[in-house]
């Protein structure tokens, strides 16, 4: 029988370490696509180290969703026999070792994707000689406290053999029909359910993966490997290289009129500048801006070079696009924002989603070309040094200024209007929404009940401010622009009107105001919500930190739903305990999402039916 390599390998650390550290990696990638992300990486590799550029490369994945199986072959460098089990050891990169590999080279992505599996074969051709390695239930190893399995060619004693063929390698890989872990399995029916919906698998595969190579961006002559792609059988045409704006855009549009480079709209601007104004913004309108900036320099002591990929159109033809791609419960849309490639790869890293700022219909890719910036990620390349994310968020907003894209930005055809009926009657409209309200005869502008946008909620708290119905409150800030908000002061003063009463159940406890020696003073962010859910919904996103949020303002906490949401989201939602409770108005508590005190919240009905005798 021939020796574990496999085995010889892991067994170095100790067992227990060793199932821990694998663990660890599964849960470092957080994307469904980063199956398909790292073995087409490691493929696109030995390509280049097979043939030094990537056009001679030829890459085949085949995906069968129905027994959540995957085939991937590349004619690439190939494995010889002594190397295929060591490519499952974490942290043991050959390509590093070797000094070679382009877009992988920490040696965790192939471990992260095998002990998943339940069935896994790795075929490989290297200078004319074939061998495999073939292991049942890696996952059962880590996950279910199975054996370290033996492969089936190191059992039977089987040995690689000559052929007379070129370097290859292909790898099959098979998932349990139900995974043990409860996340690792939502991702892996994920990433199979991704792959059911053709456009929206195509979409991932060219902005997440090696398929959405940026050389092609920065170079027209840059050479590609040639893809080919089968979902449950059937054969998909898809193009390699980068999914541009410029291609999402004329995919909705059907059309690339009024499209155009800089380059090409700078004249427009130059030749228009004696125009009426009317006529320059009818001369000057566009759907889509884009730019290609070369060899940019970033930072001052440790420099990197980087080519920047700038385009500018209307978010409302995103969203269009994004509809068309839509699955339900899968988190993926395309965006505008800083995106982070590495060397050509695009690896799915927002640094910037630019919806603090006028900046948002700007997508800038900034592609690094230096390899060093890989020592900066973790394990799975997810993750990048916020001084560095600082550093090339700068460097981006200095292009978009510089280059002239936000003195254009009005010239962008529908800018992100929200009307395309031409027959639109925004009266008739806001009168429907007014006859769903009923009207409330009390002392306040706001009569008509229950408001329905976030806009009239903070209408609703300023005026009930300024009527101190709600005390202690002044604001600072109010911005549609930031990423939070509003800031207000808040300081109340022990008072008898301020107490908290079987008839001012907004107040606070005298027990309160005499452990804080009788003032409550404090700069607050409070963040404005129609309701409970949507705090939830730029949480998901990662819009919002909620650590950051001092004061939930919203109508209604839905309350009968927090059975709910502790279940979902493993947070609790309660009435506010008095005892501890220090800001006037506060209603409920909300226990959890990563905060060591719980959120306070102000549910405006409620503030209503108590200062009002209002049942809304």
């Amino acid at each position: 029988m021939i020796e574990n390599s496999l085995e010889k390998q892991l067994l170095k650390q100790e067992l227990e370490e060793v199932k821990s550290n694998i663990e660890r990696i599964i849960s470092s990638y957080r994307h469904t696509w980063d199956i398909y992300t790292e073995i087409l990486q490691n493929a696109a590799d030995a390509i280049l180290e097979q043939f030094g550029t990537l056009e001679s490369g030829v890459v085949s994945l085949d995906v069968d969703t129905y027994s959540r199986t995957v085939i991937i072959k590349d004619n690439g460098v190939g494995l010889c026999e002594n190397d295929i089990s060591k490519i499952l050891v974490n942290g043991k990169s050959l390509k590093r070792k070797r000094k070679s590999g382009k877009f992988g080279f920490m040696g965790f992505g192939f471990t992260f994707v095998s002990f998943q599996t339940n069935y896994l074969k790795i075929e490989s051709v290297k200078d004319r000689v074939y061998s495999s390695r073939t292991y049942n239930n890696l996952f059962d190893f880590v996950f279910s406290s199975g054996p370290l399995p033996n492969s089936e060619e190191e059992l039977n004693g089987k040995e690689g053999c000559f052929c007379d063929e070129d370097n290859w390698t292909k790898i099959t890989l098979k998932f349990p029909a139900e995974f043990p872990e409860q996340t690792v399995e939502q991702s892996i029916f994920s990433a199979f359910e991704m792959a059911k919906n053709r456009e929206t698998f195509i979409t991932v595969l060219r902005t997440k993966t090696i398929i959405g190579i940026l050389d092609k961006v920065f170079d027209n002559n840059s050479g590609m490997f040639l893809f080919s792609l089968v979902i449950d059988g059937e054969y998909i045409d898809i193009t390699t290289g980068y999914l541009t704006t410029r291609e999402i855009v004329s995919k909705i549009l059907l059309s690339e009129q009024q499209f155009y480079s800089l380059e090409q709209y700078n004249p427009i601007v130059n030749a228009t500048n004696l125009l009426p104004q009317s006529s320059q913004d009818q001369a000057r309108r566009a759907v889509l801006l884009d730019s290609i900036i070369k060899d940019v320099e970033i930072g001052t002591r440790n420099k990197i070079k980087a080519n920047f990929h700038i385009s500018a159109t209307s978010k409302s033809l995103i969203n269009k696009f994004n509809e068309t791609i839509s699955i339900p419960d899968f988190d993926f849309e395309v965006q505008h924002g800083l995106w982070l490639s590495i060397c050509g790869m695009p690896i799915g890293v927002c640094l910037d989603s630019f919806d603090h700022s006028n900046y948002l219909p700007f997508t800038v890719i900034c592609d690094v070309q230096d390899d060093s910036i890989r020592r900066e990620l973790d394990a799975g390349r997810k993750g990048i040094s916020a001084y560095r994310m600082r550093q090339i968020t700068d460097k981006a907003l200095d292009l978009l200024r510089e280059h002239d894209f936000i003195k254009y930005r009005r010239y962008v055809v529908a800018g992100d209007t929200r009307i395309s009926n031409p027959l639109y009657e925004p009266k008739t409209e806001l009168l429907k929404l007014k006859n769903e309200k009923k009207y409330y005869n009390i002392d306040l502008i706001n009569k008509y009940l229950p408001p329905f946008e976030e806009q009239e909620v903070i209408s609703l708290f300023i005026e009930l401010l300024s009527k101190n119905v709600i005390k202690g409150y002044s604001l600072n800030v109010l911005s549609g622009y930031q990423v939070y908000d509003g800031l207000f002061s808040y300081e109340l003063d022990f008072s008898q009107d301020c107490l908290y009463t079987q008839s001012n159940t907004l107040g606070i406890t005298k027990a309160v105001f005499d452990s804080n020696g009788s003032s409550l003073k404090k700069d607050i962010l409070v963040e404005f919500k129609i309701n409970r859910n949507k705090l939830y919904s730029d949480l998901d996103k990662n819009k919002k930190d909620i650590s950051h949020i001092d004061l939930l303002v919203c109508w209604d906490v839905d309350l009968n739903s927090r059975v709910d949401l502790q279940k979902s989201k493993g947070d609790i939602l309660q009435d506010k305990d008095i005892t501890t409770n220090v800001f006037y108005g506060v209603t409920h508590y909300l226990f959890g999402g990563g905060r060591q005190q719980p959120l306070p919240i102000i549910e405006l009905k409620t503030v209503l039916k108590q200062s009002f005798s209002l049942d809304c």
